[in-house]
């Protein structure tokens, strides 16, 4: 009898010893599933989070705190390689060419945007519109009211040749006349949405753009949609933050961004027909969309684009032939034309 109690409990001590094991080794030392850990996505406390290669993006940046998909923000949704180093001339940074990123989560609801306007372009509604005459220098044009007009119900934007003696007003000289039409109302999240055939010819950029305007700049957001006319079928998404210490307003000398370009072959020339461009701008990314289709989402430095912005359309000439051609004589003959535009506000 006592015999067979002894067998009892030592095959019980050893059940338990397994049991333990097995247990131990399901959790390594220093990971937990979840919160703190590295667990599947993005690793806390500054790991990468799969397909970005340096940085975490979308809510996985968070201290300690990403699990799968919602931590790791998405392959590709930490915009293009190279694109750090803007200027407060308005050079533009080159990006890396590829098919875009793909979606680091779910869109944002659709109930959450709240149309503001659609303007078809019977007519420049001056309520709405701004029509820019100012130039940086990176740009060949300066902005002139004449650049722009209403013809058969679109916008049309042209750039020029400018006249001898054409300036900016800072006495630089400028080879060509271009248009910035630029919204008098600013959005702080929202969506722009529109129709555009974008222009062809090299050194000419077209564009939909949002931007926080103060000039001077005292900081920095800015989303784009840029069509390289060179080489029309690579179009340019770009997110421009303010990386540096703080400033106070008002500034005498702008910063600089720090740009995220990033160039996609759309598979079709953007200047042969009309297509619909889209820059969506949420508290958790901004994504690029053109015919309803995502090509770009941008979320590495979200955190940082919280400013109101304007909505710009424009047509110009850069001083960069590495980035978008060398000026030629059809630089000088090209237009974009806007079919219409639509501004919507987000609320969470």
């Amino acid at each position: 009898m006592m015999s067979s109690t002894r067998c009892t409990v030592a095959l019980l001590l050893f059940y338990a010893f397994i049991a333990l094991s097995c247990d131990d080794a399901s959790q390594p030392s220093g990971s937990a599933t979840g919160a703190g850990g590295d667990g599947t996505g993005a690793g806390a406390g500054g790991g990468s989070s799969a397909g970005t290669g340096s940085s975490m993006t979308g809510a996985g940046a968070a201290a300690g705190a990403s699990s799968a998909g919602a931590g790791a923000g998405g392959a590709g949704g930490g915009g293009g390689a190279g694109g750090a180093g803007g200027t407060a001339d308005g050079t533009a940074a080159a990006g890396t060419t590829g098919n875009g990123g793909s979606a680091g989560g779910p869109p944002p609801a659709e109930e959450a945007f709240t149309l503001l306007f659609r303007d078809d372009f019977d007519q420049l509604d001056a309520a709405r519109w701004q029509l820019m005459t100012h130039s940086w220098t990176g740009n060949l044009a300066l902005f002139s009211r004449s650049a722009a007009t209403i013809e058969r119900g679109q916008l049309v934007l042209r750039l020029t040749p400018a006249p001898q003696g054409t300036a900016d007003s800072s006495g630089a000289a400028k080879t060509f006349l271009g248009a910035e039409v630029r919204s008098i109302d600013s959005l702080t999240y929202g969506r722009v949405r529109a129709r555009v055939k974008l222009a062809r010819g090299s050194a000419v950029v077209s564009s939909l753009v949002t931007i926080y305007t103060p000039w001077p700049a005292d900081n920095w957001n800015e989303l784009d949609i840029e069509c390289l006319g060179a080489e029309p079928n690579d179009v340019q998404f770009n997110a421009m933050v303010y990386t540096g210490a703080p400033v106070r307003p008002p500034v005498t000398q702008s910063v600089s961004p720090t740009q995220h370009p990033q160039k996609v072959d759309l598979g079709f020339d953007p200047s042969a027909d009309f297509h619909t461009y889209q820059i969506e701008w949420t508290p958790s990314g901004a994504r690029f969309s053109v015919d309803d289709v995502l090509r770009h989402e941008w979320t590495e430095r979200i955190d940082l684009m919280v400013l109101p912005q304007n909505v710009l359309m424009t047509i110009w000439a850069s001083s960069s032939p590495e980035w978008a051609g060398a000026v030629t004589a059809e630089t000088g003959k090209a237009s974009a034309t806007y079919d219409w535009i639509e501004l919507y506000r987000y609320t969470p």
